[in-house]
């Protein structure tokens, strides 16, 4: 059994864990859970869990029997701290929770979080790194790596989410709209047009604004 390490025990991080712990009471024991991974202050002060922080993320070093699941919903973080971690040898593991409807005909990458709840249909292709929470995609989407997709979001046909893109909770992505690279979109957004790389939209219609 392998050691599975949680990088970064924020909000997500403790999410990803309730995960696992999902999928060993349903589906047996997996993994041996050894804790998380984490460079910031304290992150569990005042939190209940059950597992602590066991070391840091930038002075981790992979052994043999361990295996990485990436926790931060940040996309510029994980396109920064996953290269790292690669680059020193560590392997990264796929948390899907068994609640998931992973549809058919569909292509994955590695390191993915999957949440309960989480649908998608049939021909959808799925990049490495990519979190996706409780929301829908549907067919022929595309996701690119890096991604992070909050709660109640829907990706209708044909859409195309870019690398390092960002996701609201309620957005609702319409068929054949392009989200380009490491652009976000705000919450309860529906977005209509193509949304520039790097700029942050929000509202009905979703439109480029400053927040």
């Amino acid at each position: 059994m392998k050691d599975l390490y949680i990088v970064g025990a924020g909000g997500c991080g403790r999410e990803v864990l309730h995960i696992i712990k999902d999928i060993h009471r349903i589906q047996g024991s997996r993994w041996n859970i050894m804790g998380f991974l984490d460079d910031t202050e304290d992150p569990l002060k005042g939190k209940e869990c059950d597992y602590g922080v066991v070391g840091t993320i930038q002075g981790y070093q992979p052994k043999e029997n361990d295996v990485l699941v990436m926790a931060i919903a940040s996309p510029q973080a994980k396109q920064k701290l996953v290269p790292m971690l690669l680059e020193r040898g560590a392997v990264f593991e796929s948390v899907i929770h068994p609640y998931a409807n992973l549809g058919e005909f569909n292509s994955f990458g590695q390191g993915m979080v999957i949440y309960p709840g989480f649908g998608m249909t049939v021909n959808i292709k799925i990049g490495n790194y990519v979190i996706m929470q409780s929301c829908s995609i549907g067919h022929d989407a595309v996701i690119g790596d890096y991604a992070t997709i909050s709660p109640y979001s829907h990706i209708l046909g044909n859409a195309v989410i870019s690398q390092g893109a960002f996701l609201g909770t309620n957005s609702v992505i319409l068929p054949h709209t392009v989200v380009e690279d490491n652009a976000y979109v705000g919450a309860g957004s529906i977005v209509l047009r193509r949304v520039k790389a790097g700029t942050r939209v929000f509202g009905n219609p979703a439109r480029e604004m400053d927040f």
